[in-house]
């Protein structure tokens, strides 16, 4: 159930793309960006350790994907915590790491051709939070129905 929200975004992205650009593919390679992407994780990994939420997070896909049962309650509501600090943390850095790569563009507008290409790259670490984070929504979904029916049961 939760690969279908992988599935989604990257299937908006591909109907994107195809309606503004056509289906030639030639373009493709542009929504590839691996610095943008490396930027973005080493920045998320070091504020997840700094909230304390990083296991919880990774304990989050456990018990939303697989068939691990939360010990308590707290597991659950700390796996929540991580997951809503991942798409804050997400969509704070994507954000900050584009306004910076603007100011960079900005200071190369002497080569008007590079403006372009330069721009689309500082766009990508939007794109690249931004979609994580919708991605990430559903399973925060799935932990908050969790914490519900956990606590409908102990009622």
């Amino acid at each position: 159930m939760y690969l279908l929200s992988i599935v989604t975004v990257i299937v908006l992205t591909v109907v994107m793309y195809v309606f503004s650009n056509g289906v030639s593919g030639e373009y493709l390679a542009i929504f590839f960006d691996s610095y943008t992407l490396f930027f973005l994780i080493l920045s998320v990994i070091p504020l997840m350790i700094s909230g304390g939420l990083l296991k919880d997070f990774n304990n989050s896909f456990r018990l939303v994907i697989g068939k691990k049962k939360p010990s308590d309650f707290m597991e659950l509501v700390r796996a929540r915590e991580a997951v809503g600090l991942a798409i804050k943390v997400l969509v704070a850095v994507s954000a900050f790491i584009c306004v910076v790569g603007g100011i960079l563009v900005l200071f190369m507008t002497d080569d008007p051709a590079a403006l372009g290409p330069n721009l689309g790259v500082m766009l990508l670490s939007l794109v690249y939070g931004l979609g994580v984070a919708v991605v990430l929504l559903p399973l925060q979904a799935r932990l908050n129905i969790k914490i519900q029916e956990y606590t409908m049961e102990k009622e």
